[in-house]
């Protein structure tokens, strides 16, 4: 059995983590995913879910026994940590170097220098690489892979005749976000139909006629193929799943508190 400690208040972390299990062939059914964020629910069915308040994973003692008590409840063979090698809070730090019996890997993305000047990184077996610019200095391993995540394919979610030519507006949240992408999109358009792929909820009255709202992120890759401009963030899914249409895409990185999607968008 594997657990999967995922920190992110969004769906990016999650997103993440779905096509590692999808790259790596792991069974749904052996999975259990630990995790923080508001999307919880739209976790496929098969995986068992673990849905933390905030303050669990602040919590450093009781985080570590509730740890520990998941690895012996569920058989855990294999604990796979995304991106935080000691967890947003330092809360993994103890429970990483306490953990001798079972295989310990880290999904490793970009964190800036502001991360580990407060969080050291625990030993692990395996750091897998997944994009550029990652400093391995910072980082503590028995083997480092280069790794290439593959995307799950989309499933057909919504009924939608796409009226061409159009643009898509890429950003799962916060709303702010989305709308100044959207604004981006308006500063470009002539006479294309807008369709902006979001979790947010986005008022009516804020996108005028020819603009249209499709709530979610699951895109297929027609809908990818047809888009006359591509307008983004730079966080890791987006470049990720938009890797074969940067000749269309507009990229806008945003401020995060350890990631540095200007260094991203400085690397693709």
């Amino acid at each position: 059995m594997y657990l999967f400690y995922v920190y992110g208040a969004g769906f990016g972390h999650i997103n993440r983590v779905l096509n590692y299990i999808y790259t790596q062939n792991i069974p749904l059914a052996d999975c259990v995913l630990l995790t923080n964020s508001i999307y919880h629910d739209r976790v496929p069915k098969d995986i068992r879910t673990l849905h933390k308040e905030d303050t669990s994973f602040k919590d450093k003692d009781g985080f570590n026994l509730f740890i520990q008590n998941c690895i012996t409840e569920y058989k855990i063979a294999t604990l796979v940590v995304d991106v935080f090698p000691a967890g947003f809070y330092g809360e993994l730090e103890k429970s990483i170097t306490e953990l001798t019996t079972i295989q310990t890997i880290l999904l490793a993305r970009t964190v800036n220098k502001d991360y580990f000047e407060k969080y050291g990184s625990p030993v692990y077996d395996i750091v897998y690489t997944l994009e550029n610019g990652i400093e391995l200095a910072n980082y503590q391993y028995k083997k480092v892979v280069p790794f290439t995540l593959q995307i799950k394919p989309r499933e057909h979610s919504q009924e939608v005749i796409f009226k061409k030519p159009y643009f898509l507006v890429m950003h799962s949240s916060p709303l702010d976000e989305v709308l100044l992408l959207y604004k981006q999109a308006l500063l470009y358009r002539t006479n294309e139909h807008i369709y902006i792929y979001s979790f947010s909820d986005i008022p009516k009255d804020l996108i005028p006629e020819n603009t249209s709202s499709i709530h979610g992120n699951s895109i297929e890759e027609h809908v990818l193929e047809n888009a006359t401009k591509i307008f983004t963030g730079c966080g890791f899914n987006s470049i990720l799943e938009t890797e074969k249409y940067r000749e269309k895409q507009y990229v806008l990185p945003f401020k995060r508190k350890y990631d540095d999607q200007f260094l991203r968008k400085r690397l693709i």
